[in-house]
């Protein structure tokens, strides 16, 4: 039963979908589709013509528009964007101890952009809780000043730019580092973003909580560059300071286009610090779109936190699908084998159902 609440936690934060995977579609940036410039989050307009056109298996333009085009008004459009989220997980696993699930409510709320001549103000609205409440509050939100369409600054609360930002955020690279959504930090950040080269570096700040009794400052900064329009190989660092200790991440990650419908997503990120301990962290998604809309998936991650001490070791490793119908709808489901050393030898069963409904 531990184990099984460990993987509620995981699955419970709130998600904000980026897919780096669209580089197989020429697209090596996020802010043509999102309006945060690292991705994830509401759509642009553009973004959600691509929904229909590239990402989902049926529908038309009017029906991939916010709430499905009903709030259409020639005098807003210009200025507002607004859209929401509701997303649910039917959780599996399968131990000795038996087979145990739960259905999971993971988000709800509001996102709104307004914007003034080159200046943005985002916010999403609604904060999940654990008992499946939602409290009115604000869990990220941001000003963005962007003088051209490759520079923008912005300052807030939002989840750093480091390595890549992927939807399955429970994943070793984004929360053993703590970079998955519920880990947004007040912060500035400029970044860069050409046709071939995207620089971005950041300072920010971890939110004290009931959670988070010490505050992380660190300094942040990443480098991608895109080749033959289809393969991107970023570099990321981080350094950071937290009540008397420091540590030091540095990465490389990969998205690989082959095809248009043949990707490959892979991450390996290296932290030292915290009591002189090394530690390496990796994930890598292999995927193939067999039909529009419809695709499978291969996914590995390790992550050994000491590499001195092999109770620190968690890998697992698995196959799924993901499918998007219409705009508006994503379906995911993913069965891995995955082992925490630290609990036991044996590998467990673990398997989910995820369901994304944005409007």
């Amino acid at each position: 039963m531990k184990k099984l609440i460990l993987l509620i936690l995981f699955a419970s934060s709130s998600t904000a979908h980026a897919f780096p995977e669209m580089i197989r579609h020429n697209y090596p940036n996020c802010i043509a589709c999102h309006e945060s410039p690292s991705g994830g989050g509401l759509l642009t307009p553009y973004g959600r013509t691509i929904s229909h056109t590239v990402l989902s298996t049926w529908g038309g333009e009017k029906e991939a528009r916010p709430f499905y085009g009903a709030l259409d008004n020639k005098y807003t459009k210009s200025w507002l964007n607004l859209g929401g989220d509701l997303r649910a997980l039917q959780l599996h696993q399968n131990s000795k101890a038996g087979m145990q699930g739960r259905f999971i409510r993971m988000q709800t709320g509001l996102e709104a952009a307004v914007k003034y001549m080159n200046f943005k103000i985002v916010s999403f609205f609604g904060k999940q809780e654990q008992d499946n409440m939602v409290r009115g509050e604000s869990i990220r939100h941001y000003v963005m000043y962007q003088p051209s369409d490759e520079l923008s600054i912005r300052a807030g609360r939002f989840v750093p730019n480091f390595g890549l930002n992927i939807p399955e955020h429970t994943l070793a690279t984004r929360r053993s580092l703590g970079f998955d959504q519920g880990s947004e930090r007040d912060q500035i950040e400029v970044m860069w973003g050409g046709e071939k080269l995207n620089v971005s570096g950041s300072a920010s700040k971890t939110v004290l909580n009931e959670m988070r009794k010490t505050q992380e400052r660190a300094f942040s900064a990443q480098v991608n560059y895109t080749l033959f329009d289809s393969y991107r190989i970023g570099l990321n660092s981080w350094l950071g300071k937290d009540n008397g200790r420091s540590r030091q991440i540095f990465g490389i990650n990969a998205a690989l286009g082959f095809t248009d419908k043949f990707y490959y997503l892979s991450e390996f990120d290296m932290q030292s610090g915290f009591d002189r301990k090394k530690g390496l962290f990796h994930f890598s998604k292999l995927g193939y779109e067999i039909v529009k809309g419809f695709h499978l998936l291969a996914l590995e991650e390790y992550r050994k936190s000491d590499l001195k001490n092999d109770k620190t070791l968690l890998n697992a490793h698995g196959l799924g699908a993901q499918w998007f119908p219409r705009p508006h709808i994503d379906l995911e489901f993913l069965w891995n084998k995955r082992r925490v050393a630290q609990q036991s030898r044996d590998y467990t069963d673990y398997a989910y159902l995820m369901m994304h409904y944005y409007f």
